[in-house]
C-alpha cells in the first residue's frame, strides 16, 4: 500500500511537473480506492475531453481513464468502472 506522500511522487514523474508548477498546477484527490490526479483545477470552465488519472493506493498503479468515463464516477464506482481504464506506463 502506498501513501499520499509516494503517490504525489508517482504523478510528478507522470505528469514531468510539480504539483506547484506555475503554468500547469495539479492537485490529488483522495477516495476509497486511491488518489485522482486533478490538472484541471487551474483551467475555465471550457475546459473538457481530458483523460483522467488515478494513482491506486494498494499497489500504485496509474491508471488512465478516456473523458467519456466521468470523474463522479471513478470516485464513486472505481471499482465497477476499472476496466474501462488501462495501465500508463509510467517507468518504473
Amino acid at each position: 500500500m502506498i501513501d499520499e506522500q509516494r503517490a504525489r511522487e508517482i504523478a510528478a514523474a507522470l505528469l514531468g511537473r510539480p504539483a506547484d508548477d506555475p503554468q500547469q498546477p495539479w492537485s490529488l484527490r483522495e477516495f476509497a480506492q486511491g488518489w485522482l490526479i486533478d490538472t484541471t483545477a487551474h483551467l475555465t470552465e471550457e475546459y473538457a475531453g481530458a483523460a483522467a488519472y488515478v494513482v491506486e493506493k494498494n499497489t500504485g498503479r496509474v491508471m488512465c481513464f478516456p473523458s467519456f468515463v466521468p470523474t463522479p464516477r471513478i470516485l464513486r464506482d472505481y471499482d465497477a468502472i476499472v476496466d474501462r481504464g488501462y495501465p500508463e506506463d509510467i517507468g518504473d
